[in-house]
Parts: structure tokens; C-alpha cells; sequence
């Protein structure tokens, strides 16, 4: 897993096709673990954030992914203020944003294309990536 900026300053990230691209942000240790195993057997070049406050730096520093996935509850920033932070930047807020969480709340999930439950159902995540994606995104 990519997951600080050294690491993505040697990476060629930007040089895969873009509908490859994807940025997952997730909190708990084995679950991005698990994710970045289903995403990347799956065709898609991963680079991962543990935090909001990761995810937000890497989007500043010119990592466009073609989809973010990203958990709503996490250290540091939450996925709310990393949504406002995505809708605030013009280049940013066309990327489409699949969020997920194991809470439900009342308030309205601004920013989000889709929003999935935990414990997700790989299959349905990948279905949601394709469909916001294209047919071709995994191939």
C-alpha cells in the first residue's frame, strides 16, 4: 500500500490510466488492508490514507484520483470535512466519492455519489466503482 507522500514522490502513480486511479481512505488498519487487497486484485492502482487530514494533504499536493473511497469516521479530519474540502476546490469536486460507514446518522452526507454500509459487500463496491466509472474502469 502507498500511504505518505515520500512514498507517492517515487511513485509513477500518474503515469496508469486514470480510470484506474482511486484513493481509499480508511481509518481501521485491517479494513484498509482488506479493501486495498479487493480494489487492486480488482485492476485499480490504490493509494491509500489512514486519516482525513492524509487524504486532504495528498489532494493538495496534485493527486487526482479518478474515484475516492472514503470512510466516514476517521482520525484527525472526519469524511465530512474531507467531503467540504473536495466540493471547495473546483478540480477536486468532480471526482466521484463513494463513502462509507458503519453509522448511521440523520444528517445528510453532502458530496457523497454513493454511500455504502459497513461490513461492505465486496461485490456491490465494486459494482458501485464500475458503475460510477464506466463499464471499462477494470479493464
Amino acid at each position: 500500500m502507498v500511504d505518505c507522500l515520500a512514498e507517492v514522490a517515487s511513485l509513477d502513480w500518474t503515469s496508469l490510466p486514470n480510470r484506474h486511479r482511486i484513493l481509499l481512505v480508511e481509518g481501521d488498519h485491517d479494513s484498509l488492508a482488506s479493501l486495498f487487497f479487493i480494489l487492486t486484485q480488482a485492476g485499480y492502482s490504490v493509494l491509500t490514507a489512514g486519516d482525513g487530514a492524509q487524504a486532504v494533504d495528498l489532494l493538495s499536493h496534485g493527486i487526482h484520483p479518478r474515484l475516492i473511497v472514503l470512510d466516514l469516521i476517521l482520525p484527525k479530519v472526519d469524511g465530512r470535512a474531507v467531503l467540504k474540502h473536495l466540493q471547495q476546490d473546483r478540480q477536486l469536486r468532480e471526482i466521484p466519492v463513494i463513502v462509507t460507514t458503519a453509522v448511521t446518522s440523520d444528517q445528510p452526507i453532502t458530496g457523497a455519489d454513493r454511500i455504502l454500509e459497513k461490513p461492505l459487500d465486496p461485490a456491490l463496491l465494486l459494482g458501485e466503482i464500475s458503475r460510477l466509472l464506466g463499464p471499462s474502469a477494470s479493464s
